[in-house]
């Protein structure tokens, strides 16, 4: 992928998409295997939990934060890197619901609104005429610095409070 340029037969915004689909499965197996080597699953009460809640952690990007930090002392929400990449996920958002515009949830307050185009302008240059986002093959690159950004500083974090080895 480093080698994007403006022939590349993948559109940028799909680049986006996957980037976030590939953050959301590392983050989403991360979890799975603190869970797994945490050993409450094997406890009845832990099991119990896990089948009643555990679909629950992935089901939006704030629980799987809120599961991370609760469960485990792994602290993401708010960080640099992950603001940055929440600006990757509002992208992927606004292509996939909201058909290359950013939907009515991005646009609901105009505070919000304002707020939102300047991140995705500023972390990945993509550009925001009156509801419309526009990408770039620049748009695509800086969604996978991001994205790979995220995870080795995702991954320091979870190495940081645990001793897995994944």
């Amino acid at each position: 992928m480093s080698t994007l340029s403006e022939q590349t037969a993948v559109s940028p915004e799909w680049i986006v998409v996957d980037a976030v689909a590939a953050v959301e499965v590392h983050v989403d197996r991360s979890l799975e295997s603190l869970i797994n080597d945490s050993g409450v699953s094997g406890l009845p009460i832990g099991a119990t939990f896990l089948s009643r809640y555990g679909e629950d952690m992935s089901r939006s990007w704030d629980a799987r934060y809120e599961w991370l930090s609760d469960g485990f002392g792994v602290k993401v929400k708010g960080a640099k890197f992950q603001q940055d990449f929440h600006a990757v996920i509002e992208c992927r958002n606004a292509i996939v619901h909201g058909s290359g515009n950013l939907t009515k949830r991005q646009r609901s307050s105009f505070g919000k609104f304002i707020q939102l185009r300047k991140q995705m302008e500023s972390v990945l240059n993509v550009r925001v005429h009156g509801t419309e986002v526009s990408f770039s093959v620049d748009s695509a690159r800086n969604a996978l610095r991001v994205a790979s950004a995220f995870v080795q500083c995702f991954d320091s974090a979870v190495h940081g409070v645990t001793n897995l080895d994944y």
